[in-house]
């Protein structure tokens, strides 16, 4: 009977393989690896997913925006709401904080604009929230969630604060109280994404028009590392307004999306110099960015007619990229990557704006 059960599970994935909806054959990926996509079975009452997690013992979340949370302790095959405590059901954001194993969540102003954007904390998986009191936010959290630096803090953020905060706020004791951050940088009321380099371990912001910031304190103070946008300086500023995604190299280097598409850093001795590796010519501004378990790089943007790839992929560092999306519909929007790290599987949130929905996708093969 195993062997029989084997015989079907080769034959399922290489169908799925085949005829998924996607663009095209497996993209080849480093060392010859190739990639391909499946999507992933979530509640039936899901059909908004904003935010996907993994814990360490490879129970799954996600953050629906008209359900709310809900939690898979079978890698998907049944689901369970998790919403006890909530104010409203508007899920955002969900991430399990790697230092505790909390949840850490956010719902959002609703397709009204007027529910309170707000943070959750769950020390039982979901069972019940706690609202973490913090900066009051009039739309959101940021679409990456909150970050979380090896000394154990947390950062969380979004948009739009009341003057003078910049939506930004850190937490020394696993959310149980919080800190704004200090808006003296200038880095405006918004906080588009936040993420902590796993090579330096400093912490990175994304803004509206800002330009992106780093912290080399665990989340408290921020300098401007890159210039505002154009729309701020027309004469010194880089089209990198709304910063909806950071990721890193294999070497520690900075990559975000913004509407110019992604940027790269590389260090000078007066700080950071950009490169705009990937251009938006028209209307794909940049959306999610991640690395996969192998160190590759993946970036997902606005619908656009020019450009039907859902997700596109480096295997150099981001010096080149290609499209990636095999097993996925084209013309679609990646709105984040997560690695699982019990398997090494990478997830994608991938939206359809034509209809209002959004499910979740994962690489078919593992990686160990």
């Amino acid at each position: 009977m195993k062997a029989i059960n084997s015989f079907f599970t080769v034959v399922l994935l290489i169908v799925l393989a085949a005829c998924g909806g996607g663009t095209g054959s497996r993209s080849v990926l480093q060392s010859g690896r190739t990639l391909s996509w499946q999507k992933v079975s979530v509640s039936s009452g899901a059909t908004d997913v904003n935010s996907f997690a993994v814990s360490s013992s490879n129970h799954w979340f996600i953050a629906d925006q008209n359900r709310g949370f809900y939690r898979s302790n079978d890698q998907g095959a049944t689901w369970t709401a998790i919403n006890n405590g909530l104010a409203n059901t508007f899920g955002w954001s969900i991430n399990v904080n790697p230092a505790t194993g909390d949840l850490i969540g956010s719902t959002y102003a609703g397709s009204s604009g007027t529910s309170r954007a707000q943070f959750y904390r769950s020390t039982n998986e979901g069972a019940t929230w706690t609202a973490i009191s913090s900066v009051s936010l009039s739309s959101a959290g940021t679409l990456t969630g909150c970050a979380f630096p090896s000394n154990g803090n947390i950062i969380c953020g979004g948009f739009w604060a009341p003057n003078p905060s910049s939506g930004a706020w850190v937490s020394t004791n696993g959310g149980q109280s919080t800190s704004s951050v200090s808006n003296s940088s200038n880095m405006g009321s918004s906080v588009y994404s936040i993420a902590v380099n796993p090579v330096g371990g400093d912490a990175w912001l994304g803004t509206e028009q800002m330009g992106i910031y780093r912290s080399t304190d665990n989340g408290f103070t921020w300098t401007q590392a890159s210039p505002p946008d154009t729309n701020v300086d027309p004469t010194n500023g880089i089209r990198d307004g709304n910063i909806y995604g950071i990721t890193f190299d294999r070497n520690g280097n900075v990559l975000f999306s913004s509407q110019g598409g992604i940027w790269k850093s590389s260090k000078t001795s007066g700080g950071f110099s950009w490169t705009n590796v990937l251009t938006n010519n028209n209307t794909a501004a940049g959306r999610a960015m991640g690395r996969d378990a192998a160190g590759d790089l993946f970036y997902g943007h606005n619908p656009d007619p020019s450009d039907s790839t859902t997700v596109r992929c480096s295997t150099d560092d981001g010096s080149t990229w290609k499209a990636c999306d095999s097993g996925i519909p084209s013309g679609l929007r990646a709105l984040s990557f997560v690695v699982n790290p019990v398997d090494g599987r990478l997830f994608a949130v991938i939206r359809d704006e034509a209809s209002n929905t959004a499910f979740l996708y994962r690489t078919v093969d593992p990686i160990q």
